[in-house]
């Protein structure tokens, strides 16, 4: 590590080599020296190279991934949790670069699968869905680090960490841009002015008591792109109804969703019409004000 920059030659001992996409453990290695977590958790394990690095270091752990039951769409984190978490490591696909049920694990697709997404738009939405849920799990003063790539397809390039960064939860603590070594893209020829994809970013969060609350990031979101917009609404109704049981009543998802906000947000007086709306549009009532959860 030199500053803001990782690069390292090779992903070392930990985890499976043979995995599709997996990182380098010198990157969790780090990561654990620099935040020192008294838990550290990897909702989406893979090849389990957060299991070894944590183990070798001997810090408690909580690793789990979709492969093996858990469902960071329609499972609540912090349930799964004997605390709130220090530090959690997320690496999410890179939208369907490499599609993972069904080729890499399991004998056909996932639905909840980040990398089975059925358009750019369907991913955001589900990856915000997702940050959410961690947020949710870390203690205050906590962090989480995000690890995604830009993608190119068709003649587009798509730099989802301008995504990430817009709708996160929780203040942006740093950046770090991460080499990446022995790529497949970095081995072809091309003609024009075609450039290789060799880099990875790493966005680091904190979550502190001065960090809006979800109900601010979604006011902040009406702001940016409408996908944008759209995802964060929908994501924060479904952390208060995965929160709340997931089945609540109106009153209780107000109550929920307003608990961390400023008194200046909530003097914004469509708040409420919004999470009407997506409730409306999004899940499903059982009974007259009473709100069941119909994750993504």
């Amino acid at each position: 590590m030199t500053g803001s920059i990782l690069s390292f030659k090779d992903r070392g001992h930990w985890g499976d080599s043979k995995y599709r996409g997996n990182t380098s453990g010198y990157v969790v290695k780090t990561l654990l020296d620099l935040f020192k977590p008294s838990l550290f958790v990897d909702p989406s394990e893979g090849s389990g190279t957060s299991r070894d690095v944590a183990k070798e270091a001997g810090i408690n752990y909580v690793g789990l991934d979709l492969r093996t039951g858990f469902n960071i769409l329609k499972d609540r984190l912090l349930d799964r949790l004997p605390k709130t978490a220090d530090f959690v490591f997320y690496h999410p696909a890179y939208y369907n670069i490499i599609k993972y049920s069904g080729e890499v694990w399991g004998s056909k697709p996932h639905p909840d699968d980040l990398s089975r997404c059925s358009s750019p738009e369907d991913f955001i939405e589900k990856l915000q869905v997702a940050l959410y849920n961690i947020y949710e799990a870390i203690a205050h003063n906590g962090r989480y680090s995000v690890l995604i790539g830009d993608v190119r397809q068709d003649g587009q390039y798509w730099s989802i960490q301008a995504d990430i960064i817009q709708m996160a939860p929780g203040k942006l603590d740093g950046v770090m841009i991460k080499e990446q070594h022995n790529t497949a893209s970095a081995a072809k020829k091309y003609n024009g002015n075609f450039v290789p994809i060799l880099h990875e970013y790493l966005l680091n969060f904190k979550k502190d008591k001065l960090v809006v609350g979800i109900l601010d990031c979604a006011v902040q979101a009406t702001k940016k792109a409408t996908v944008l917009n759209k995802a964060t609404w929908k994501a924060i109704v479904e952390t208060a109804l995965r929160a709340l049981g997931e089945k609540a009543s109106l009153s209780e998802i107000y109550g929920y969703v307003s608990e961390t906000a400023q008194t200046k947000t909530l003097e914004n007086k469509y708040w409420r019409e919004k999470i009407r709306q997506v409730l409306q549009l999004y899940h499903s009532p059982v009974e007259r004000g009473v709100w069941q959860l119909q994750a993504a």
